[in-house]
């Protein structure tokens, strides 16, 4: 731990943001050995966080990828787009490599499994302070979309509505439903439009 702290600067301002308190309380006491003076700021929610960078700066973002008003990674890509330098760390409880993968992809510096211990989660956290980019986990078992999902995602691409996705597939509107459910599930998304640019994102379009 006292590399930890000899690493980095005596003074560091973090911001938290997820949509969990308790588990922002547990974070903010894991972190709280990375150096002599740590400022931890935490928000539940994506509006709640921009609200803080409009009066505030910050060394390092921890991010969480399903927050209640909006997506992680469209937070991060709205932060890309507007030019914010703010280093920023995807933590989330999924282990999905290709969130992970989406995470680099839209300028994250590092993606941190929530099920990392207190030690592991501070070395994560300083070598992303330290400017380095955290790879991306490798699993054997990486996630598969089904055929089926595919050709509903190729058709919500195309801009087809639920009625005219059953149709052409020949399966209930219910089916559909519950297929898309689950696409917005494994990408992290809660709109039809997020759905299919996060597909593109991982290469699935």
């Amino acid at each position: 731990m006292t590399a930890l702290c000899t690493a980095l600067p005596a003074q560091l301002s973090l911001l938290l943001v997820d949509d969990h308190q308790i588990f922002l309380d547990g974070l903010s006491l894991a972190l709280a050995p990375l150096c002599a003076d740590l400022q931890i700021r935490t928000a539940e929610s994506a509006a709640a966080a921009e609200a803080y960078l409009q009066h505030a700066t910050f060394d390092l973002i921890l991010l969480d990828l399903r927050l209640p008003d909006m997506p992680g990674l469209e937070l991060l890509q709205r932060w890309q787009q507007q030019g914010r330098m703010t280093p920023v760390a995807i933590l989330s409880a999924s282990d999905s490599n290709l969130d992970a993968q989406a995470a680099l992809a839209a300028g994250a510096l590092g993606f941190i499994s929530k099920s990392a211990n207190s030690v592991l989660l501070r070395q994560a956290v300083t070598r992303v302070l330290l400017g380095e980019t955290l790879p991306a986990p490798q699993a054997d078992d990486k996630p598969q979309l089904t055929p089926r999902q595919l050709e509903i995602l190729q058709l919500l691409a195309e801009g087809l509505p639920n009625k005219s996705i059953s149709r052409q597939l020949g399966v209930s509107e219910d089916t559909v439903k519950t297929h898309l459910k689950s696409l917005f599930q494994e990408f992290a998304v809660h709109t039809r439009t997020a759905c299919v640019s996060a597909a593109r994102q991982r290469g699935w379009l």
